[in-house]
């Protein structure tokens, strides 16, 4: 019979070959930082692993008593940890608007400045934006593997979501600051004026279309990335999974694996639970295609709070269809 630490070896390292980013996806509370912590021990036997936590909950840090957000711990052999964190890197993030608005609008008061950044800081997206910053920072770090612990699932969506919606609007803006700049020259000409065309915005827009269709090829890239999904056997987390197999479908990324986890022995739940529990089951089984593998992991007694915790869950780790 297969064992949990072998059957989650073969899901995640089926088919790879080189580096690989295994984003970890699913409702608040199901058990995704656990779930990574799993995936993270499992990678880090074939090379350096690390776990990167984006979900603002920072249970990562509880569970494997890391000193503080923002910093690199080394918890196994081959395996490492780290925690981001929001308010630091929004400061940041804001602190590089106002040097580009400096440099593309110069004419812009200090006092006109601080409100566009303000206004920027406070805007819809800018949360995201922060997340993509850390995605690509963790698709260019030299880790063979890593596994991120993401936000919960409608942050993740519009965050996957992103890259390929900001190369598209970079190549509209792109094209029409080219008009743009194509009728100062004209109107330069006309006056007998020259005009040499530098323009800082064409240069950061070239930039940004760069980094962001980087970013969406990445994610496409099933050598490079995949996902797993994890629930618990509810009808909302069950929900939800479905929408991520049908967005992932939609930008042309792979699920790797739908992980039904703190499912309950029949001697643990009450009748009526029991059967929210089994239809939930049932349906899960169907997401997916064979493509997306599906697994199961028995209630455990308490919250992992460390390492060794955490692995002690892979002898509570089935093939759902087994269950």
């Amino acid at each position: 019979m297969t064992s949990g630490a072998e059957l989650l070896s073969e899901i995640l390292l089926d088919n790879v070959k080189g580096r690989h980013t295994l984003i970890v996806i699913g409702k608040g509370g199901v058990g995704k930082t656990t779930f990574s912590i799993l995936a993270g021990a499992v990678y880090a036997r074939k090379g350096r692993t690390l776990v990167a936590s984006l979900d603002p909950a920072k249970h990562l840090i509880e569970y494997l008593g890391l000193e503080k957000p923002l910093k690199i711990r080394r918890i196994g052999e081959n395996l490492y940890a780290v925690q981001y964190d929001i308010a630091p890197l929004a400061k940041k993030l804001s602190s590089e608007y106002t040097i580009t608005l400096k440099q593309v609008m110069p004419g812009l008061t200090i006092v006109n400045l601080d409100e566009v950044v303000k206004a920027i800081r406070n805007a819809p997206g800018f949360e995201e934006e922060i997340f993509l910053r850390i995605l690509e920072e963790l698709y260019e770090s030299d880790y063979d593997y890593v596994v991120i612990d993401t936000p919960p699932t409608g942050i993740t969506h519009r965050i996957l979501t992103l890259p390929s919606l900001h190369t598209f609007w970079i190549e509209q803006l792109y094209e029409l600051r080219t008009k743009i700049i194509s009728l100062r020259y004209a109107i330069a000409r006309a006056l007998g004026r020259e005009y040499k065309p530098s323009d800082p915005v064409l240069r950061k827009l070239e930039e940004l279309h760069e980094k962001y269709k980087n970013l969406a090829e990445n994610l496409r890239n099933h050598d490079r990335t995949s996902v797993a999904i994890v629930a618990t056997p509810e009808p909302l987390p069950v929900y939800e999974a479905k929408t991520t197999l049908e967005l992932l479908d939609r930008l042309g990324m792979r699920c790797r694996v739908l992980v039904i986890n703190r499912i309950l022995s029949r001697e643990e739940a009450s009748s009526s639970i029991l059967e929210i529990q089994e239809k939930s089951i049932r349906e899960a089984k169907q997401l997916g295609g064979e493509s997306c593998r599906k697994i199961g992991i028995k209630q455990h007694s308490k919250t992992p709070r460390s390492l060794e915790e955490a692995l002690e869950l892979l002898n509570l780790t089935v093939e759902l269809d087994k269950l």
